[in-house]
């Protein structure tokens, strides 16, 4: 073999190499709704083992939080927690510290993994490492967001069985309508009945402990259900009626922000399709290029950053969606 035979099988392997990683990403990604299931249960039995080992952690994370609730790390915090409560973790025990520990094993190997298939070299690990942490984490992020989203609506559905029966109390009403709940909240209810009847518990904790469970689109009920179970009085069951109204509006932004994001995200696709493609087309015709970005580090660290870039906004689009209105 020549040497300008070598060195274009060099080029080859590695233009077959970028070809594979961002084939990778881009699967990962469209059928990650597909492997929710598969990954769930596989971050579920791992980071409830390595949750139970935080614990003490767990409670240093949760005092920061509740002592500084504007700040970057509670908001981080919030948002990890979410996942774990929309997964059905959260009630296994699994710990917000615990959780983050399982990724970072995960984002070690999949950073050694694209660490040799790069050959970048042990300099860079420690972004390749960082950016493969980012990665899983926001694609957990992505693979929960639609069940998220279903679990607003399970949330808003039982509140507005609720709401009619609350002049009998709120917990006569929750326990007159658990088993009509969605199977995804109701266990959070059952919770809810269980620590008062069976574990003490007054009917404020237990409220705040559910609605630390149902998250944000609870709240609203959970501080007037306190206020109206301290002030005893049935007549002020008005309070209640703007959260029906506004659970209706909320699907309807819900169904209006999913039509817009959807045509955005199909938008961005065409455009990231055809960019990949010329970026290929580049690589074959142009010797310079494909040199520069598939045997110089460099060159591999920009083609990295710039597969980061794109993932990033893919999760973006996907995720702003599903927050809470």
């Amino acid at each position: 073999m020549t040497i300008d035979q070598a060195s274009v099988f060099e080029v080859s392997a590695d233009l077959i190499r970028l070809v594979g990683v961002s084939v990778m990403f881009f699967l990962i990604y469209f059928f990650s709704f597909h492997l929710q299931v598969y990954i769930a249960r596989f971050a579920k039995f791992f980071s409830e083992k390595i949750g139970v080992y935080s614990t003490s952690k767990e409670f240093v994370l949760q005092r920061y939080v509740y002592q500084h609730s504007d700040g970057l790390v509670a908001k981080f915090y919030t948002w990890v927690n979410q996942q774990l409560a929309a997964l059905g973790l959260k009630r296994l025990g699994v710990s917000v510290f615990g959780y983050l520990m399982f990724w970072a094993v995960v984002a070690f190997i999949a950073a050694t993994i694209l660490d040799v298939v790069t050959m970048m070299g042990v300099a860079f690990f420690p972004f390749i490492f960082l950016m493969s942490y980012v990665v899983v984490l926001v694609m957990t992020r992505v693979m929960v967001s639609e069940r998220m989203e279903k679990r607003e609506a399970d949330i808003m559905n039982a509140v507005d069985l609720i709401v009619p029966e609350v002049h009998n109390g709120v917990k006569n009403a929750i326990v007159t309508y658990k088993d009509n709940f969605a199977t995804s909240v109701r266990d959070d209810f059952q919770a809810f009945i269980t620590n008062i009847q069976d574990r003490g518990y007054s009917f404020n904790d237990a409220m705040y402990i559910l609605s630390d469970n149902l998250g944000l689109v609870f709240t609203d009920f959970a501080q007037k259900a306190i206020y109206f179970e301290a002030v005893g009085e049935r007549d002020m069951v008005e309070i209640f009626n703007d959260i029906t109204e506004t659970n209706r509006l909320r699907r309807q932004l819900r169904d209006e922000n999913n039509n817009a994001f959807s045509n955005l995200k199909a938008s961005f696709l065409v455009s990231a399709a055809m960019t990949f493609g010329y970026f290929i087309f580049l690589m074959i015709t142009d010797d310079f290029s494909r040199r520069f970005f598939l045997t110089q580090t460099a060159g591999k660290f920009l083609l990295l950053v710039m597969v980061g870039v794109v993932f990033a906004v893919l999760a973006y689009i996907t995720t702003i969606k599903s927050k809470t209105i």
